[in-house]
């Protein structure tokens, strides 16, 4: 009875061994995984940071450069564009000037004749006010129809001078108005007596 006792206190204190064993075993593998478990989460954290703020420099970094990059030009170009625009309408505004007026009153001519009529006169009038506040530039272009070139040619000059004069004695400069004096090389008979007026380009 006595062996039985010691054998089973052996075999109890094997027991109780081998479970303190398998416990301090898992208590060790435990701290191990949850201490691999910390230093993975910290080594992400920081690679998470590093990443973001390396992200988030370069976003910032990519983002600033465009910006500003793109922003003078296109605050040039924008520029531009209002400059480009605003010719533009003047242009605009110059040519239905223009045409009302021919519309109205055409720049014609009696035959071999080089003095504008009072209504042409007037009609000149309202082109110049339309050229008023800007810096648009008109093309005039006068004929006559004599069958002799350089009696045309002269003929044709001196109209396209007249209304030249006329444009600037309404304000515009003379700079303003550039003027061909074709003769008869572009029109004959009835049309010689007509003027062409356009903007120029």
């Amino acid at each position: 009875m006595f062996v039985s006792l010691a054998s089973a206190n052996t075999e109890t204190a094997k027991g109780s061994s081998n479970f303190m064993r398998r416990t301090i075993a898992r208590t060790v593998s435990g701290v191990a995984i949850v201490a691999g478990l910390v230093a993975a989460c910290g080594s992400e954290g920081e690679n998470g940071a590093a990443g973001s703020s390396g992200t988030n420099g370069t976003a910032s970094s990519a983002a600033g450069a465009p910006s500003s990059g793109a922003e003078a030009p296109a605050s040039s170009g924008a520029g531009t564009g209002d400059a480009g625009q605003a010719g533009g309408e003047a242009a605009q505004k110059v040519t239905a000037a223009i045409q009302q007026a021919l519309q109205q009153s055409p720049i014609t001519f009696t035959t071999e004749s080089a003095e504008l009529s009072e209504k042409s006169k007037s009609a000149l009038g309202e082109i110049a006010k339309a050229m008023q506040g800007n810096d648009v530039k008109i093309a005039v272009a006068t004929h006559a129809g004599y069958p002799d070139a350089e009696k045309s040619k002269a003929l044709s000059e001196k109209r396209a001078e007249a209304i030249a004069a006329a444009l600037e004695g309404a304000g515009v400069a003379k700079d303003r108005v550039k003027t061909e004096a074709t003769g008869n090389e572009k029109a004959q008979g009835d049309k010689a007596l007509d003027t062409q007026i356009t903007v120029a380009q």
